[in-house]
């Protein structure tokens, strides 16, 4: 009886370690990043029309570069992130990178007085193109016209 009994805590207490280990060490991070993602759709819905024009402040271009660095740290502290992402729960490491590259990019195209904004018009066509790859990658809104 008391060999059962001690079994029955010993399991007991061991689902709970294994579990704890699984959240915090797996759901959570995997939370916390698909929570950089919706905070990166809502600051592209929220300064569309800033972002696309090329007439951001210098808030807003250090914001998208703190975006992409979020993404890779967040996607950093999941442990088997190639698995989650060849599950399709997550976006592959490589369509990652570039998306980030392009949040880069875009920093760069939006930079306040930026000498090639003006010697070349086409730079809100390149914005757009880098935010629909955006959008591709990693599967978020970033126009209220995909909504």
């Amino acid at each position: 009886m008391k060999d059962s009994m001690l079994f029955t805590i010993l399991a007991g207490v061991s689902i709970f370690i294994v579990g704890q280990f699984f959240l915090k060490l797996v759901l959570e991070p995997i939370v916390e990043f698909k929570k950089s993602l919706g905070e990166l759709s809502a600051f592209f819905l929220r300064e569309q029309s800033k972002i696309t024009n090329a007439h951001c402040t210098v808030e807003i271009e250090h914001e998208l570069k703190g975006l992409a660095s979020t993404l890779l740290s967040t996607k950093q502290a999941i442990p088997f992130y190639s698995f989650f992402s060849m599950l399709r729960w997550l976006p592959s490491t490589k369509d990652l990178y570039s998306a980030c590259g392009s949040l880069n990019l875009i920093s760069y195209y939006v930079m306040p007085n930026n000498p090639d904004i003006e010697s070349k018009p086409d730079t809100c066509f390149k914005i757009r193109d880098e935010m629909s790859k955006i959008a591709k990658c990693l599967n978020v809104k970033i126009s209220y016209s995909e909504l």
